[in-house]
């Protein structure tokens, strides 16, 4: 009886420690954690970036700001500007916000 109560305790606590996206960077904003993933290159010439931010990393408006200022880096790099071609967001866990925004370099 104890070994499972354990084992169930450890699914359900891995269940809810994963990403909503893929940590590819895990940084500090604030006093609570982003996860964030690469950008990548979709196969219409836009990019994407995901990033998923905790409450006290400012949830939603923490995970939209991440992303737009990683996007808004990545084109400077090259000397042009972003240009935002959608930003979705969602929660995950209830607790997280999410956003996932793609984007062009003009």
């Amino acid at each position: 009886m104890k070994t499972s109560i354990i084992a169930t305790t450890v699914l359900i606590g891995s269940f809810l420690t994963g990403c909503s996206v893929q940590n590819d960077k895990t940084q500090f904003q604030g006093l609570g954690l982003t996860y964030q993933s690469d950008i990548k290159k979709l196969d219409n010439g836009d990019y994407l970036t995901e990033v998923e931010a905790a409450p006290a990393a400012g949830r939603i408006q923490g995970a939209v700001g991440t992303a737009n200022k990683k996007a808004s880096d990545f084109c400077r790099v090259q000397n042009k500007s972003m240009k935002e071609v959608k930003t979705d967001i969602d929660t995950h866990l209830l607790v997280n916000g999410v956003a996932r925004l793609t984007f062009k370099c003009v």
